[in-house]
């Protein structure tokens, strides 16, 4: 969303020249040939980044050179957007020029821009108060090469001067020449990493200053392959940062969490409420959790220094919001008043574990939450989660692999591996009756535990029961047609062990389809368990890690009682795959009631790309067996068995259509 407003403290686009460090020298292609270097319309002739730590100020520049290849490169080409923070930061605008057949127009002048002020998070009530700069150039045709250039000047206070800035060398599109320098005092000490096969650095020392530079030429466009993890940087990235330790990175920000000597009273008063309802230290960490979780609403105001520093627990208290920063240090307060030992911790949410490969910044972190400890045992609390239920050892933590204690002598500390449990297990009782046409009756009794649970019960309490049994039903009607709830869902809520138990009970009225001849009909189960967790689509040579989402155990069990005998013949399948496990297992009590139980147990959060492979063929030795289809004559309007007209049966798996897509609604839509 967008919108117009007055710029923050009277914030303006100012103009002059690039810095002397960054001189808008003519860039040349050489021989190649941009129309076959294109993509979408645009040949990336240049893209030029500098930081200055030289001078009083910080100073980033940028240089882009595009070139219109086609109509659809027009738009984008024409929109200039740049984006800065009035709190601390000046944007000076250098050049924005249209060459075209040898001639050069400037367009970048004052009265062509205007400044928005764009929330990008604003629906997650996230406000960070930073401006964009916006103009349109007027009189881009195909074949013209455009140019900006820019920079801003200053740095956010509340990292002390500390610097650090990742560099991408490689992009979506293709792109001629990509550079990118860093210029410091020589007695600066700045230390790099790289990914993706970035080069080394370029190092030149002149009159004490020293600067580092990395250039990369015609490097091929990056490779997006789907669930690839966040953390994995597969394309060429250099990491430019001062030399510290993690503990100086804590140090940053230690002061700013300090809990203060005395608290708000009425705060006082409820904290000591819970310390005499729970005596136990196990039970005040998970209530004084639960208080936090209650107690405030998610807003967030990153404004300035909020960007990186909680406020007061007075006002955190007073106004009832604030952001994981906020909610972190009342809920510290909370549980040092209540005797626990407690400390805020910054943690990477996409990160994962690449955050202890990594260099120590001060900006290596986008989420804060808390440590606990009881003697050596270590709980990590997010005080911005809905409010979560039962005990602390049922408590879901969270699954960041890292966190950084403000603490002094802080050290990156390993976090709690998920537990593997049971989070959706699942039981479908279907009869039919003996006519083909008629109704059948359907029980549905579904266990959702742990992570699952808490996703289930934010639904039920944002959408309410009512709702949520409809949403059920329509999914169940679109692969078997109109279905009538014969009782209302039964949600049963164990909030000691974190377990939901719903049960429906529908009629089905036409469970069977027509067969491929007019005396048959067919039924088909469906897959809530591999199609919707399996979902990665086969490609060749992956080269990117394969991410398979938090351990977890997924079970369902289908009773199918027919009329008439049929004649399936039962399987027992145990297939491993790289870090799961699936098993499929059909059998018959009686020749009329059929069992079909299909599991899915998955250990690892992810899979090296060597592996995809394995992977990809698991799936579809799964998928093989990831349902049921039964397909019976009909005689006079009545089933009848298999054997007793000549007529065969068929079974094979089936769930690849509208069977995949229920299930997958039913099984992803807990996930909210």
């Amino acid at each position: 969303m967008a919108y117009e407003g007055a710029p923050a403290g009277g914030a303006k686009v100012e103009f002059g020249p690039a810095p002397a460090s960054f001189p808008l020298e003519p860039f040349h292609t050489g021989d190649r040939d941009p129309q076959t270097l294109s993509d979408r319309g645009l040949c990336f002739h240049l893209s030029d980044t500098l930081i200055d730590l030289t001078g009083p100020e910080r100073v980033y520049s940028s240089r882009v050179i595009q070139q219109v290849t086609g109509s659809d490169g027009l738009q984008p080409s024409a929109s200039v957007e740049i984006s800065f923070n009035p709190s601390h930061e000046r944007l000076v605008v250098h050049a924005v020029r249209v060459w075209r057949d040898g001639a050069v127009r400037e367009a970048g002048v004052p009265q062509a821009f205007e400044l928005l002020r764009r929330e990008l998070n604003l629906e997650r009530a996230v406000y960070d108060g930073r401006l964009t700069a916006h103009m349109i150039i007027p009189d881009v045709r195909v074949g013209d090469v455009v140019e900006t250039a820019y920079s801003t000047i200053g740095d956010n206070p509340a990292l002390r001067d500390a610097f650090s800035a990742g560099f991408r060398l490689q992009w979506g599109s293709p792109t001629i020449r990509t550079r990118c320098r860093v210029r410091a005092p020589a007695t600066r000490d700045l230390s790099w990493k790289a990914w993706g096969g970035a080069p080394d650095p370029r190092v030149t020392l002149e009159d004490g200053v020293r600067e580092l530079e990395w250039t990369v030429d015609d490097a091929p466009p990056q490779r997006f392959e789907p669930d690839t993890p966040h953390a994995h940087i597969g394309f060429q990235y250099v990491l430019v940062a001062d030399r510290l330790e993690w503990r100086q990175v804590s140090d940053l920000f230690r002061d700013a969490y300090a809990v203060p000597s005395s608290l708000p009273d009425d705060l006082a008063a409820e904290i000591d409420a819970i310390a005499a309802a729970h005596p136990s230290p196990e039970a005040r960490i998970a209530e004084g959790l639960r208080f936090v979780q209650g107690a405030l609403r998610y807003h967030s105001i990153g404004i300035g220094e909020g960007g990186y520093k909680p406020r007061s627990i007075e006002t955190i208290w007073a106004t009832r919001y604030g952001d994981c920063k906020d909610a972190s240090r009342l809920l510290t307060a909370v549980l040092q008043r209540l005797g626990v030992d407690a400390a805020p911790a910054l943690v990477n949410t996409h990160a994962g574990a690449g955050l202890s490969e990594t260099l120590p910044t001060a900006t290596a972190f986008d989420h804060c939450i808390v440590r606990a400890r009881i003697g050596d045992r270590r709980f990590w609390l997010d005080g911005t989660m809905r409010v979560q239920v039962g005990g602390l050892d049922r408590l879901w933590q969270p699954p960041d692999h890292w966190a950084l204690p403000l603490v002094e002598g802080a050290r990156l500390e390993p976090m709690n591996e998920p537990v593997l449990e049971t989070v959706f297990d699942q039981t479908e009782r279907w009869t039919f009756a003996k006519r083909a046409g008629a109704a059948a009756s359907l029980e549905i009794e579904t266990t959702h535990a742990g992570w699952r649970a808490d996703e289930m019960r934010r639904w039920r309490d944002n959408d309410g029961l009512a709702t949520l049994a409809r949403r059920m039903r329509e999914g169940l009607e679109g692969q078997y047609g109109q279905a009538t709830e014969l009782a209302p869902m039964e949600w049963q809520d164990d909030r000691d062990r974190n377990v939901i138990r719903m049960i429906e009970r529908y009629q089905v009225d036409r469970p069977f389809v027509p067969g491929d001849r007019k005396d048959l009909v067919r039924f088909e189960s469906r897959d809530d368990v591999f199609g919707p967790n399996l979902r990665t689509p086969e490609t060749v040579g992956r080269a990117s890690p394969l991410a398979l989402g938090l351990p977890r155990r997924v079970r369902s069990r289908r009773l199918l009682t027919f009329p008439v005998k049929t004649q399936i013949a039962p399987w027992s399948l145990r297939e491993e795959g790289p870090g799961m496990t699936g098993i499929s297992r059909l059998s018959w009590a009686d020749g009329r009631t059929a069992e079909l139980v299909t599991e899915l147990e998955v250990r690892e959060r992810e899979i090296p790309a060597a592996k995809a492979p394995l992977y990809f063929a698991f799936a579809r030795k799964v998928m093989g067996y990831n349902g049921l289809s039964v397909v019976l004559p009909v005689r006079n309007g009545r089933l009848v068995s298999p054997n007793s007209g000549g007529t065969t049966w068929v079974s094979w798996a089936v769930v690849i259509g509208l069977g995949l897509l229920f299930a997958a609604f039913r099984y992803l839509a807990a996930l909210g």
